[in-house]
């Protein structure tokens, strides 16, 4: 099996409970999400993880992702695309 791009999509936003969180995504896949009503929004660092923010700008959360990042952009302030080589 060789080398192959995934595109994903990280956001702060109301899941499928129904509560606010953040969720992780493929086009055609849900891939994970967790409950965080404290999560206010997010960023992407210099190395092309993702930093999001709490109240007052306070980091919770880093996420990395496997593989080599080949694009990654700021979408909103609640909302990062990325495309990844694993």
């Amino acid at each position: 099996m060789g080398n192959r791009e995934i595109s994903l999509s990280v956001r702060v936003t109301t899941i499928r409970d129904g509560t606010h969180g953040i969720s992780l995504a493929a086009p055609d896949k849900l891939l994970g999400e967790w409950t965080d009503s404290g999560a206010v929004s997010l960023t992407v660092t210099e190395d092309h993880r993702i930093q999001i923010y709490g109240i007052n700008n306070i980091e919770r959360y880093l996420l990395t992702m496997p593989g080599t990042v080949v694009s990654c952009e700021q979408l909103s302030q609640a909302e990062v695309s990325l495309s990844i080589i694993i």
